[in-house]
């Protein structure tokens, strides 16, 4: 192989092996499609489909149509109605280390949660953030709805 062609090569491999930055961490999965739904990370508005990898700062829309099931890393299990959005702000769970946190923000929509692992180490790590208000989770599941015309 020429000399001119490993320094190219050397830094595909080295960009393939290198460890994720906290922003390409991935926090879940889409297990559930109903309807259109993308997710919004960094510039890119990507479609989303079942087993698509949600990672963390992603934001998820879903269309007039569309509904969505998420299954987090620890098991937390989201959910989100018609015309959604929800941003995966903090997502911490590190059992052997102690470490934990949950955040989620909730612009608009329908939100369904089912608590994880993260919940029942640590339910003070828990929480989810909308422009009306913040929940302190302490129990295993609720539901919340926002009407974005009744703010």
């Amino acid at each position: 192989m020429a000399a001119g062609r490993i320094a190219p090569l050397f830094l595909v491999v080295a960009a393939l092996t290198r460890p994720m930055a906290a922003a390409d961490t991935m926090v879940g999965s889409v297990k559930t499609l109903q309807g259109g739904a993308v997710v919004r990370r960094g510039n890119d508005r990507i479609p989303l489909q079942q087993g698509t990898h949600i990672l963390l700062n992603d934001v998820l829309e879903t269309a007039a149509d569309g509904r969505l099931g998420i299954i987090l890393q620890d098991g937390t299990r989201l959910s989100l109605g018609p015309n959604a959005e929800l941003r995966m702000d903090r997502f911490i769970y590190q059992p052997v280390e102690g470490k934990f946190g949950l955040l989620l923000r909730l612009g608009r929509g329908a939100l369904a949660y089912i608590s994880g692992k993260i919940a029942q180490f640590s339910p003070e790590s828990v929480r989810v953030e909308t422009p009306v208000g913040v929940l302190g989770l302490r129990g295993t599941h609720f539901a919340i709805s926002l009407d974005p015309m009744q703010r």
